[in-house]
């Protein structure tokens, strides 16, 4: 909008002494001021000076004295400007737009009179070179080079204006002082104002901003050498500091809901980094550095520290990163009344006398304010009672200082992938440490942990940690455990007996089982995964995958209770690797075979017994252990090729078929199409050879199924049940020496004279192992006996017949039969109440 077209377009200007001719009398008003601050006109005669959209409130501290026409209209005069009662500033109110108001949305005329500006460039008591902004609507002083600030961002834009007048009061009111904090007065952060009780002002605070900070950046770069042939590094580092309201002033705010609480606008603020070395004579140095400071606005501001040259590169990064002693040291000003004596009021800028045709203003103090005198058919602001400050207080600016330590908080795992460091053949290598800045070339591992995604294994149970690999662009997924992998054929689970050749005595024999592992990680999480790491602008690029070597050292384990040796290497597939555990006698008294059986009870256990480390190589330039858990269990078992999922167009179902001959408990599934993952959790069983139905989204086109499932285990799994999981297999030898034992260590002998036992074996009717005699002083007895191999590993069950021979010669011989495995027991142990229990009943 044009102002000057839309309404002087049919007017003639007259001379400046005719427009000295309209009669005043009655019809002008004192107390408006011009802001050395924003170029704006404002209304000054109130104890709140109304908020400057430089900062602060407005101040009149330079200016000269006007009066404004109250009318309607008249003779090279322009009607409609109103008086904003929330910014206290003089606008155009004529055009459809009522401008922006500093004090938040657009000005408000509520209240106010109607106001007439002058055209004119110039006339006796008059000031010329005042504009109309286009951009807020209001009036403000353009003779300056400084064209002010306006609300709506940057300077005031005269674009469209007409020229106009000002008229100087020739009977100025006292001057009215500027709204701003009275040093004497502080307490915390809190400063009373000058001229409104009401009115309290405090200093902001600062603070690093909350961890993940997006801004944070050390970006170093390497584009030459230095003299002795070093990297010669330059970087620049970037964080946010935030802003805001310190508690005393917020419980202020809360205590006295109808005060006013203003910031104290700081001005010329600077920020300096310092880091803290010691020199070659062992003396404290310090390096500083000056940000550019960004107001990014909602209290945010951005610091760059650029230029960061050198060695000093290196020494930034080990504070940040290492020794937490670098600090941000802020510093500025502030705008306050101050007590003469210590504190002198400094220059400052105001319109030349020249321009305002008379004499610089003489403050004036006064204990009273004067009130807008528009009428008594309109309002007036309300005006609080005045304070009558010193006659000894000067206008000062006030130095202020805070510091932010940095501490270790760029150190956070969150952090992790912002420090890199780039040449002109390698972009963005993401430091690992100190030794990059120096020559990252040099021959080490491209590995390092990533921990920029937190904890992983909260989110995805079955996964342990990230490791990130610079140079080639992958993430390598270490799981949280490997075990026994399963497919429709059964379970990579063998066991081989072979002869002993080695054996003096004992068993003859030894036994050798094999495994295939992998990693037991659901699909499902591993899918999450790469979307997270695909959504991130930092890890663009980058592959995630499964281990797919072993390393030496430290050597992988696995940990018995018993003697055997383990072999641990790499299988077939590139993901699965190969245990391989030999049993053999450990002495004539354990022989292989029942360590065998043991072996065997814990692999079938429903609790993890059986467990190792798996020791996992990266390169041959990480040193630090790679470990994920080995757990031999039919419990945890790594799927494969067992459940196919067909889609049913005619029922709109998805067929699940478990071709395997193991139950199968589904504890969740997914459909995948594209980016999209649709999770459906809730248990579902699958028999072996059978089939189910789950629903079939309408849109199916290249959907994928995932599921997570287990083989249902029972619970306790008998031997005749282990045979389904292993495949048993023997060489050269068919049948092993066994040993069959029985303890009477639990029999009072005070009345048993002595036990006389037999065992037989139903299976093996051939097989007949010597009478047992036990009494007090022979307490237990042991045979050795051939048997088929079979027998020895699975199932040896016994048939137990026991005679009780009484110290009472009157009393009748007992006997009774007992039925024991003596894969399972080897010894069988008697006990008092086996023979109370099959006494007579008396």
């Amino acid at each position: 909008m044009t102002i000057r077209s839309a309404v002087i377009a049919p007017t003639v200007l007259v001379r400046s002494d005719a427009v000295l001719m309209v009669d005043l009398s009655n019809r002008t008003q004192p107390d408006w001021r011009w802001c050395h601050k924003c170029q704006g006109l404002f209304y000054s005669g109130n104890p709140d000076q109304g908020p400057c959209p430089a900062g602060g409130r407005h101040d009149a501290s330079a200016s000269g004295a006007y009066l404004m026409i109250f009318g309607n209209g008249g003779p090279n005069l322009q009607p409609a400007w109103r008086w904003c009662h929330k910014c206290q500033g003089l606008f155009f109110s004529g055009g459809p737009d009522q401008g922006h108001c500093p004090a938040a949305g657009s000005h408000d005329a509520t209240g106010s009179g109607a106001y007439l500006m002058t055209f004119g460039d110039g006339a006796a008591g008059m000031q010329p070179a005042w504009r109309w902004c286009h951009k807020c609507q209001g009036l403000f002083y353009g003779g300056n080079p400084d064209q002010g600030a306006c609300p709506t961002g940057d300077h005031h834009d005269s674009t469209g204006s007409g020229a106009y007048l000002m008229r100087f009061d020739p009977n100025p009111p006292p001057q009215k002082f500027a709204s701003l904090p009275l040093t004497d007065s502080r307490s915390g952060s809190l400063f009373a104002d000058r001229n409104d009780p009401n009115l309290h002002w405090y200093l902001p605070d600062f603070s690093l901003t909350d961890d993940v900070d997006p801004t944070f950046a050390f970006a170093a770069s390497q584009s030459g050498q230095d003299g002795s042939g070093n990297p010669f590094n330059k970087a620049q580092l970037t964080l946010q500091m935030r802003k805001s309201k310190p508690a005393d002033a917020v419980k202020l705010s809360q205590d006295n809901p109808a005060a006013s609480v203003e910031e104290i606008p700081l001005a010329e603020m600077s920020a300096v980094l310092t880091s803290f070395y010691n020199d070659d004579a062992g003396q404290q140095q310090q390096r500083t550095f000056k940000a550019l400071i960004t107001d990014q606005g909602n209290g945010n501001f951005l610091l760059t520290f650029d230029s960061i040259l050198g060695q000093a590169v290196i020494g930034i990064y080990q504070d940040l990163t290492v020794f937490g002693k670098a600090v941000i040291n802020l510093s500025a000003s502030f705008q306050a009344w101050s007590s003469a004596a210590t504190a002198p009021m400094p220059a400052r800028f105001q319109i030349a006398a020249a321009d305002m045709g008379i004499q610089r203003m003489m403050f004036v103090r006064s204990a009273s304010f004067a009130r807008m005198n528009i009428g008594s058919s309109l309002a007036e602001p309300v005006a609080k009672a005045a304070i009558s400050p010193p006659a000894t207080l000067e206008q000062t600016r006030q130095p202020w200082t805070a510091a932010l330590p940095l501490q270790l908080k760029y150190k956070l795992d969150g952090y992790q992938l912002k420090y890199t460091v780039s040449t002109a053949t390698v972009t963005a290598h993401v430091i690992r440490d100190a030794k990059d800045l120096k020559d990252f070339s040099l021959s080490q591992s491209e590995f390092v942990e990533l921990k920029a995604l937190g904890d992983v294994s909260q989110r995805f149970p079955t996964l342990s940690r990230l490791y990130m690999g610079i140079l080639s662009r992958t993430i390598v997924v270490v799981p949280r455990r490997y075990s026994i992998v399963r497919s429709s054929s059964g379970c990579a689970a063998t066991c081989m007996a072979l002869v002993d050749s080695s054996a003096g005595a004992g068993s003859k024999c030894k036994f050798e089982f094999d495994f295939t592992i992998a990693p037991e990680v659901s699909r499902i999480e591993f899918l999450k995964l790469t979307q997270e790491i695909q959504g991130r602008d930092d890890l663009k690029g980058f592959t995630p995958k499964l281990p797919d070597f072993i390393s030496a050292n430290p050597p992988s384990t696995l940990q018995t209770a018993f003697k055997s040796s383990a072999d641990i290497s790499r299988g077939a597939d590139g993901k699965t690797f190969a245990v391989t555990v030999v049993v053999q006698d450990d002495g004539a008294q354990t022989p292989a075979v029942a360590i065998a059986n043991l072996f065997i009870m814990r692999v079938c256990a429903t609790d993890s017994e059986l467990v190792g480390t798996l020791s996992i190589k990266l390169d041959d330039g990480y040193t630090e252990p790679v470990l994920s858990t080995i757990d031999l269990n039919f419990a945890h078992t790594v799927g494969t090729d067992e459940l196919t999922a067909e889609v049913e167009e005619g029922t709109s179902d998805i067929k699940l078929t478990n071709n395997s001959g193991f139950d199968l408990q589904l504890s969740r599934y997914a459909l995948i199409k594209g980016s999209q993952l649709n999770e459906v959790a809730g248990a579902l069983l699958l028999p072996k050879n059978s089939s189910a139905v789950v629903p079939l989204p309408a849109e199916h086109d290249a959907l994928e199924f995932a599921a997570d499932s287990q083989i249902v285990v029972p619970k306790p799994m008998s031997k005749a049940d282990v045979q389904e999981f292993f495949s048993f297999h023997t060489a050269d030898v068919q049948e092993t020496q066994y040993v069959v034992a029985v303890s009477a260590s639990g029999v009072s002998f005070s009345k048993v004279e002595s036990l006389q036992i037999n065992v037989t074996f139903s299976t093996l009717p051939t097989v007949i192992p010597p009478a047992f005699k036990l009494s007090n002083n022979h307490r237990a007895d042991s045979a050795h006996i051939l048997i088929p191999l079979e027998n020895a590993v699975f199932a040896l069950t016994g048939t137990v017949n026991v005679t009780v021979h009484f110290v009472d010669p009157g009393s009748s011989d007992l006997e009774f039969t007992l039925e024991n495995d003596f894969t399972v027991t080897p010894t069988l142990v008697l006990v008092q109440s086996d023979i109370d229990k099959n006494l007579p009943k008396t």
